[in-house]
C-alpha cells in the first residue's frame, strides 16, 4: 500500500509532541510581544518619515512569523503557498491603490 497524503503513518511523523508545540509556540508568542513592545516604542520616535518605513517592517516580521509557524506555510504544499502569495499579492494593490488616492487628493490642494 503506498503512502499518500493522508496516511496515519504520514500525519505521525509530522505530529509535535505537546511539549515541543508549546515550547514553539511559547517562542513564538515571546517574538510577538517584542516585535509590538518595538513597533509602539518605534511609535514615539521623532525621526519623521522613516518612522513610517520601520513600522511596516516591524509589521513584515511580525506577518512571516504568524505566516510560517501558525499558519504552517513552511510545510504547506505549493498550491497553499501560492493561495497565501496571491493573498498577500492583493492585499498590496488595494494599499497602493489607497496611496494613490490619497496623493492625488493632496495635489489638488
Amino acid at each position: 500500500m503506498s503512502e499518500g497524503a493522508g496516511t496515519p503513518s504520514t500525519e505521525a511523523s509530522r505530529a509535535e509532541t505537546p511539549g515541543a508545540l508549546w515550547r514553539r509556540n511559547l517562542w513564538v508568542w515571546a517574538a510577538l510581544m517584542a516585535l509590538l513592545a518595538l513597533s509602539v516604542w518605534a511609535a514615539y520616535w521623532p525621526y519623521g518619515r522613516i518612522d513610517t518605513a520601520v513600522g511596516f517592517g516591524i509589521a513584515g516580521a511580525k506577518t512571516a512569523l504568524v505566516a510560517l509557524v501558525f499558519m504552517q506555510l513552511k510545510h504547506a504544499s505549493g498550491l497553499v503557498r501560492i493561495v497565501a502569495t496571491s493573498g498577500l499579492f492583493w492585499a498590496a494593490i488595494l494599499f497602493t491603490l489607497t496611496l494613490a488616492d490619497v496623493l492625488s487628493r493632496m495635489a489638488n490642494r
